[in-house]
C-alpha cells in the first residue's frame, strides 16, 4: 500500500466541483457537473461517514488486521493471505473497462481528498491503530466488495456438512437438506429441474470416507427480502418495490445511504463504503432495483492429499509459499500458503499430509462485476436495467425490477456454474472430476427470469429459485418468510408505502405451528408443575413474535431446547472442519439450528438416534417442556406473564475493534430488545450457540414509490454516519426498532425542504 497521506496535500479547495447537502439525517444529496464528479464527490462522502469502516475492510482483504489488534486479527488474516484475495482482485480492476477503471480512479481521488483534508481530524477509532489509514488505491473498490461477499456463498456450509458426514453418515447429511424442491418456488411451474437428491445417497456414501480422514487429520451467509407490486394493485397506478436485506448487525452497518446527481443520472440508494454506485438497492429518474441473496453454490472445496514437501518448496500437485504476518505487540508469524491445480489451500499445512484447497466463483475468471454499475444508473427502464446486469459476477442475486412505465421484472444476475453433483454437498476428493478447469458459466439468457406475473406481484425470500432452469443451490432458506409475504400482500388492491412498512414489520412465524403440532403432540409426559400452564399458553397463541409476548418466549426456547435434542444426538452441534473454530461456532449453530427446524417440520427423526421411536421421542419433547419452565423460571422469574420476548431477545450490534480490543469498548452501541425471529419477515435470527440473543437482522428496509419518488423510505440500524458519538450515528436507531421508515427525498424541491447543512468540495 502507498504512504500516509499528509496534511500538506497540494489538492485545491473545490477541486472535485460538486455540492453537498446533508438532510435532518446527515444523509449526503450530492449535486455534481459530471459523473466522474458525480463519483469523487460519493468517494469523498463515504469517507467522510465510513473511513474507519473502509480502513478495516481494506486491511482485511490484504491481511493485516492484525497489525491493529494483535492475534484476534491472526486467523483471518492468514485465511485471506492463503486465499491470496487482495491478488485476485487487483488483477480483476485491470481486466475491468477503462470507464469503470476510471470510475474507481475518481473515487479513490475523492477518499484520498478527504484524508488530506482530515488528517489531524480521524474518527476515535484511529485512536487505538498504530497508524493513520493510508491512500485509497482504485482497486481496492474490487476488494473490499469481494470482501463482503466471500463468506455468502456455500464455503461454511460445505465444511459443516463435511463434519456431519464424518460423525452421523450420508442419511443425516441429506435430511438436514430436507426436501427442497417441496418449497415454494419464485417461479413455479415450468417443467422438471435439475435431479437435486436422485443420487445422492451413492454421493455421500463415496465421500464419507474422505471426511472421517480428513476430520481426523485436521460472515455467513445472507439473507433477505423483498417484493414489488404492479401499479394495478397500488393506490398510485405505480409499481412499489421494497423489502430489506439481512445480515448480522454490526457497527458502522454495512449500507451506506446516499444520493448522487450529476447531468447523466440522478440516483439514491444504498451503497458499500468504499464502492462506487449503488450495487443492490436504489433508483434513478425511472427505475428502481433491489436484490435477495440467490444462495447459489459458488464454491467447492477439495480434500487435498500429498507427500512431504521437497527441498524445492513441492509435494504433489502442491505449491507452498511463505508470507510473514505483523502481529501487533506479537511479532512476526509466517504462513505457509499453498497452491494447487484446484485452488489455493485454506485450511491445513505441509505436516498434515491433508488440507483442503477451495474455488469460489469469484476468483474463477474475470470478475466484471464492477462494469454494472454505471450502466445499472443511466439505465431508462426495467430491460435497460436487466441488460446493465450481464457482467454481473458476485454474488448472484435475486433482482427485481420496476420503472414508471409500470412493469415489473425478476432476474437471477451472478455467475452461475454447473459442475458435479457430488460438488454439491461436502468437500470432494482433489481429482481432475471435480476440477473447474474448462467449465463455462451459464449463459445470461438462461437464468431465471420472469416479469409482469399474472397475479400482480414478485416475492424473493432466498428461497427456492424456479422449478426449471440450471442448478442454483441446495442451500435456499424455507419457505416461511416467501410465503407469509405472498398472504400479506396478495389481498392489496391500493398499497401504498405505509402498506409496505406494515409488512416489513410482520412477526407472525408459518412455522410456530408445525413446531407446536410436534410439541403437543409428543409433549404428553411432562413433570415440571408449570409445564401444562406453559402449554395452555402456547395453544391459545396467535405465533405471532412480538416484542411483549409471553408466548413467544416460550415457544422459542422449547424450540432451541428441541433443536439441541436433534443436534447432539446427531453429533453435530458444534461442527468443526479442518481447524478449531472453523465454521465459526455462531455461524455452525445457526446452520444447525436451521437444519434441525427442517427435520421437525418434515418430521425426519429417522436419522436421529433416540427419537426415532415415539417412546423416544415422548421423553424427549417433555424434557425439553420441562427444561424450559425451568430455564425461564431462573432466567425472568415466576410469573410467565412477565415473560416478554424482549427480554431475552436483544438486538447487539457489536462494533469489530471493540470486540477485538478491550481499550476500544465504549465504542459499541447500545443493546435493545426487539421481535421477530429467524422465521419472520421481520428477521430477529438466533442461534443455540449464543441463546436467544438476536444475531442476524434487517440492516436496511426500503419502499420505493415509484408513482412519487419523494414518497418513498429508507432506514438503517443505526445512522449514515460510522463515527461514534457524532449526531448521525444512531439517529434512526428508534424508527428502526419501530419498524418505521425515514423520509427519502429525492427531488430538487424535497431535498432543499430538509436541507440542512450544504457545502461546495
Amino acid at each position: 500500500m502507498a504512504e500516509p497521506i499528509t496534511s500538506d496535500s497540494e489538492t485545491p479547495a473545490g477541486a472535485l466541483g460538486a455540492t453537498i447537502r446533508r438532510d435532518t439525517w446527515g444523509i449526503a444529496h450530492v449535486d455534481a457537473p459530471s459523473p466522474e464528479a458525480a463519483f469523487a464527490a460519493q468517494g469523498w462522502v463515504a469517507a467522510d461517514d465510513r473511513i474507519w469502516q473502509m480502513e478495516w475492510d481494506r486491511r482485511r482483504v490484504l491481511g493485516r488486521w492484525a497489525e491493529v489488534v494483535g492475534m484476534a486479527g491472526a486467523r483471518e488474516d492468514a485465511f485471506f493471505r492463503r486465499l491470496g484475495l487482495a491478488d485476485i482482485a487487483r488483477a480483476d480492476w485491470e481486466a475491468l473497462a477503462p470507464r469503470t477503471r476510471a470510475m474507481t480512479e475518481v473515487y479513490a481521488e475523492g477518499v484520498n481528498r478527504w484524508l488530506a483534508d482530515h488528517a489531524e481530524a480521524l474518527p476515535p477509532e484511529f485512536d487505538h491503530h498504530p497508524a493513520p489509514p493510508e491512500l485509497w488505491e482504485p482497486w481496492h473498490c474490487v476488494a473490499v466488495y469481494k470482501l463482503r461477499h466471500i463468506f455468502m456463498g456455500t464455503l461454511t456450509r460445505k465444511l459443516w456438512r463435511g463434519r456431519i458426514m464424518a460423525q452421523a453418515g450420508p442419511e443425516a447429511v441429506m435430511a438436514t437438506v430436507g426436501d427442497i424442491t417441496a418449497d415454494s418456488a419464485i417461479l413455479p411451474g415450468g417443467g422438471p429441474g435439475p435431479d437435486l437428491l436422485g443420487d445422492a445417497a451413492a454421493v455421500l456414501d463415496t465421500a464419507a470416507s474422505d471426511m472421517a480422514a480428513l476430520a481426523a487429520a485436521m460472515d455467513a451467509d445472507g439473507a433477505s427480502n423483498s417484493w414489488a407490486l404492479r401499479g394495478d394493485r397500488t393506490a398510485s397506478g405505480k409499481p412499489l418495490l421494497a423489502g430489506d436485506p439481512h445480515r448480522g448487525i454490526e457497527f458502522p452497518n454495512v449500507y451506506h445511504q446516499c444520493h448522487i446527481t450529476c447531468d447523466d443520472f440522478d440516483a439514491i440508494g444504498m451503497g458499500f463504503p468504499g464502492v462506487p454506485g449503488f450495487p443492490h438497492f436504489g433508483h434513478n429518474a425511472e427505475v428502481a432495483w433491489c436484490i435477495t441473496h440467490g444462495m447459489c453454490d459458488d464454491t467447492d472445496v477439495f480434500v487435498e492429499r500429498f507427500g512431504p514437501i521437497e527441498s524445492d518448496g513441492e509435494s504433489t500437485q502442491m505449491q507452498w509459499r511463505t508470507e510473514t504476518l505483523r502481529i501487533r505487540g506479537e511479532g512476526d508469524v509466517d504462513v505457509l500458503c499453498g497452491t494447487t491445480p484446484r485452488g489455493p489451500v485454506v485450511l491445513g499445512d505441509p505436516g498434515d499430509g491433508v488440507a483442503l484447497s477451495m474455488m469460489w466463483t469469484g476468483m474463477y475468471g474475470a470478475d466484471t462485476t464492477l462494469d454494472a454499475l454505471w450502466p445499472m444508473l443511466e439505465a431508462d427502464s426495467v430491460d435497460e436495467s436487466i441488460e446493465a446486469a450481464r457482467p454481473w459476477v458476485l454474488p448472484v442475486n435475486n433482482l427485481l425490477v420496476a420503472d414508471r412505465a409500470g412493469k415489473i421484472a425478476f432476474k437471477i444476475r451472478g455467475r452461475v456454474i454447473e459442475r458435479s453433483p457430488a460438488s454439491r454437498w461436502t468437500p470432494v476428493p482433489a481429482t481432475d472430476e471435480f476440477a473447474w478447469d474448462g467449465l463455462e458459466a451459464v449463459p445470461f439468457e438462461q437464468l431465471p427470469e420472469s416479469s409482469d406475473p399474472q397475479r400482480g406481484f414478485l416475492v424473493t425470500a432466498n428461497n427456492r429459485t424456479a422449478d426449471a432452469g440450471p442448478y442454483i443451490s441446495l442451500d435456499y432458506a424455507g419457505p416461511a418468510r416467501h410465503d407469509r409475504v405472498c398472504e400479506l400482500i396478495a389481498p392489496m388492491s391500493d398499497a401504498t408505502v405505509a402498506d409496505m412498512a406494515s409488512v416489513h414489520a410482520d412477526v407472525t412465524s408459518l412455522v410456530a405451528p408445525k413446531v407446536l403440532d410436534l410439541v403437543f403432540e409428543y409433549g404428553v409426559e411432562c413433570g415440571h408443575e408449570m409445564a401444562n400452564g406453559l402449554l395452555d399458553m402456547l395453544a391459545a397463541w396467535d405465533h405471532r413474535m412480538t416484542a411483549e409476548s409471553a408466548a413467544a418466549t416460550v415457544y422459542a426456547v422449547i424450540k432451541r431446547r428441541l433443536i439441541e435434542a436433534i443436534t447432539e444426538r446427531l453429533g453435530i452441534a458444534g461442527a468443526e472442519l479442518g481447524a478449531s473454530g472453523w465454521p465459526p461456532a455462531a455461524e455452525a449453530s445457526r446452520m444447525a439450528a436451521g437444519a434441525a427446524v427442517r427435520m421437525i417440520c418434515e418430521r425426519r427423526f429417522d436419522v436421529v438416534p433416540g427419537l426415532d421411536n415415539p417412546i423416544g421421542l415422548r421423553m424427549a419433547v417433555s424434557a425439553c417442556v420441562d427444561e424450559t419452565a425451568a430455564e425461564l423460571s431462573q432466567r425472568l422469574g415466576g410469573d410467565p406473564q412477565t415473560w416478554a420476548w424482549e427480554r431475552l431477545h436483544r438486538m447487539a450490534s457489536p462494533h469489530p475493534l471493540a470486540s477485538a480490543l478491550p481499550s476500544a469498548r465504549e465504542l459499541h452501541p447500545p443493546v435493545d430488545g426487539c421481535g421477530g425471529d429467524a422465521d419472520t419477515v421481520r428477521q430477529g435470527g438466533t442461534a443455540p450457540e449464543t441463546g436467544e440473543r438476536a444475531i442476524h437482522g434487517s440492516c436496511a428496509r426500503y419502499a420505493f414509490d415509484l408513482g412519487d419518488w419523494d414518497n418513498s423510505g429508507w432506514v438503517v440500524p443505526h445512522g449514515v454516519s460510522g463515527v461514534r458519538g457524532g449526531d448521525h450515528d444512531l439517529d434512526q436507531r428508534s424508527a428502526w426498532l419501530a419498524c418505521d421508515l425515514i423520509p427519502m427525498a429525492f427531488s430538487a424541491e424535497a431535498v432543499a425542504a430538509v436541507t440542512a447543512d450544504m457545502r461546495d468540495i
